[in-house]
């Protein structure tokens, strides 16, 4: 009995000290693709995740002031190393792996729900595909890590930290995109234009040169006059207003849910005067398409502005 308690404990040990290793290298392996840009894990912690966000999509960090925060995940790979260490030589890691394990489930939160924004602005049109594996493997490493940490009968605790990391970073994510579209809704309605101008002539300008059009419009405030060509409601009442050319190439204005009362009836076909800051252009080699994308939208109140 007692040998084959031996065995279990080796067992379960060798198991742990195998999430932990495959944790460890996932950090620094590819976790998400952004059209052409590749993000790995560290990218957060080491900034890149969000200066590609923002010259490449505009979608900068709402909190700039607290991006000394993310810094914290560097204690993914230093905690990960010392657990192991520590259960190599059969000594208890409880915390040191309980805090590794929430801050990878935390941050791979943090990949996914800004993924899912970025698809909304036309980065993209799937979540899962653009996730790659590594991040699904740092997931698992991860929950697995917690789970066989060499504490017995405590299921409980194990699930309140499998818990932590994703409850806080959904929260905080929420908390963040709730005040910038509390902000920039307000903002958008009262800043005059920088331009006004029909789809197809930006459709045109974009196509024609879409670096000088992107210097021209990107992070500008500008009314876009025509014919929606379609509407994309999610399921969280987010809606998606199109102008479409025969080519395929389209403008995306994106509303969040609090616009939605507002633009619930307007159709596919429908004349409307649109206003939002212009997140700039991103061309698709594949489809030899151009998709400008708009955020903080509202409909136009002043037709004349």
């Amino acid at each position: 009995m007692e040998n084959r308690d031996q065995i279990s404990s080796q067992s379960k040990k060798w198991q742990h000290i195998v999430f932990g290793a495959c944790l460890l290298i996932s950090f620094f392996l590819p976790w998400v693709h952004w059209g052409k840009n590749v993000i790995r894990g560290f990218d957060l912690p080491l900034g890149k995740f969000f200066s590609v966000s923002a010259t490449q999509f505009g979608l900068e960090n709402p909190f700039p002031q607290l991006s000394f925060s993310f810094l914290i995940f560097w204690l993914i790979p230093l905690l990960t190393i010392l657990g192991i260490i520590i259960a190599v030589n059969n000594k208890k890691s409880d915390l040191v792996v309980y805090i590794a394990g929430a801050l990878a489930l935390s941050m791979t939160t943090i990949f996914f729900l800004f993924t899912k924004t970025l698809i909304i602005l036309g980065v993209g049109n799937n979540v899962f595909k653009m996730l790659q594996l590594p991040v699904y493997l740092a997931a698992i490493s991860a929950i697995g890590f917690i789970l066989t940490v060499s504490t017995q009968g405590q299921w409980l605790k194990k699930c309140a930290w499998l818990l932590l990391g994703p409850v806080l970073a959904f929260s905080a994510y929420k908390f963040g995109e709730k005040k910038v579209m509390a902000e920039t809704y307000q903002t958008t309605d009262n800043v005059a234009a920088d331009y006004t101008i029909s789809a197809t002539e930006m459709l045109n300008e974009f196509i024609s040169s879409d670096s000088l059009a992107n210097e021209k419009y990107r992070e500008k405030i500008i009314v876009v006059n025509g014919n929606v060509s379609q509407i994309d409601r999610t399921s969280d009442s987010t809606t998606i207003i199109r102008f479409d050319d025969p080519a395929g190439s389209y403008i995306a204005f994106s509303f969040d849910k609090d616009q939605y009362e507002l633009v619930k009836n307007i159709k596919a076909g429908d004349p409307v005067s649109l206003k939002g800051s212009c997140s700039g252009s991103i061309y698709s080699e594949i489809l030899e398409t151009t998709a400008i994308n708009f955020k903080r939208s509202i409909l136009n109140k002043n037709k004349n502005q």
